[in-house]
């Protein structure tokens, strides 16, 4: 491929089987969002690829994977994608296992060579068989904001030494040290500090997990943060946002752009945020908090 790349990024789909409820307690109907947000991208843009950057199933259950695959089918362009920490390696691995959708771990087109992160690798476990498998405590994964680990930033290297093209451009479920208060990972911030003094083929990153579509510069690299379909939220004007996509065009003289696109729309206004999801989003109160106030608030409703 010659000339400009463009690339729309998904993320945070957390697509559900029927009758099931969203890890949280509360989130938009992905599937109701992705049909909206799959629409305004067939509208809006004519993409070479389409990627995918983790938490794709809300559970990792391999029904929420096959919900997924028939989504991503319907993209006409090829769909990439990489694991989040709602991911669970097996399910997520089989069930993105699709002619049209791919787990490829390098990408390479025009002037840029695309690299999918597992930013999950640092909380694999050695196995018996000589695999690295997930933690046997799910929640030990879940509620990580991202862990390379030996393994994964030796490869990141190597594939930066490896790759025949001037540019990189990571693609990534946790981005590194994003100004919110509760993805504090000060340990996974330093693994790529060590990484992206030597790598200075690495112009960029395009990351998730926080649902939250803003962008900032970690050690002078431009960092997109896609929206999400399960909610997004605008941590500044203090509301809930709807969800959306990002768009990006990669140049051959090794510069980029992004845009968030959001789908406005009746079906999720933007409301003002509770003072839990606030207190949550800003490091006030943790996950296990987070989740005994939701329990307690469907104890007194029921």
């Amino acid at each position: 491929m010659t000339g400009s790349v463009r690339i729309v990024q998904l993320s945070d789909t957390h697509f559900l089987e029927d009758g099931e409820e969203a890890e949280g307690g509360f989130s938009y109907d992905t599937a109701e969002a992705f049909d909206a947000v799959h629409a305004h991208v067939d509208g809006a843009s004519k993409a070479d690829l389409v990627v995918i950057t983790g938490d794709i199933a809300d559970h990792g259950r391999p029904a929420q994977y096959q919900r997924a695959a028939s989504a991503f089918e319907r993209f006409v362009a090829p769909v990439n994608t990489c694991p989040g920490n709602h991911d669970q390696d097996a399910a997520f691995t089989v069930g993105m296992g699709r002619p049209q959708i791919g787990t490829s771990r390098v990408i390479e087109a025009g002037a840029w060579s695309f690299l999918f992160v597992d930013s999950n690798a640092g909380v694999m476990v050695p196995h018996e068989s000589g695999r690295h498998v997930d933690p046997t405590d799910y929640g030990d994964r879940l509620h990580r904001n991202g862990a390379l680990g030996e393994r994964e930033s030796t490869w990141i290297r190597d594939m930066c030494a490896a790759a025949s093209t001037p540019n990189v451009f990571v693609w990534v479920h946790h981005p590194p040290e994003p100004p919110i208060g509760m993805i504090d990972e000060p340990e996974y911030a330093q693994e790529w500090r060590s990484l992206l003094i030597d790598l200075p083929m690495i112009k960029g990153f395009g990351g998730g997990h926080t649902h939250w579509p803003a962008e900032y510069e970690f050690e002078g690299r431009p960092v997109h943060l896609c929206p999400a379909l399960k909610n997004n939220f605008d941590i500044a004007a203090v509301t809930l946002l709807p969800p959306g996509y990002r768009t990006y065009e990669f140049a051959e003289d090794g510069t980029f752009s992004g845009q968030a696109h959001l789908v406005d729309d009746d079906r999720w206004p933007r409301h003002r945020i509770g003072r839990t999801v606030l207190a949550l989003l800003k490091g006030e109160m943790s996950f296990e908090q987070f989740d005994e106030r939701v329990a307690a608030r469907k104890a007194r409703d029921a």
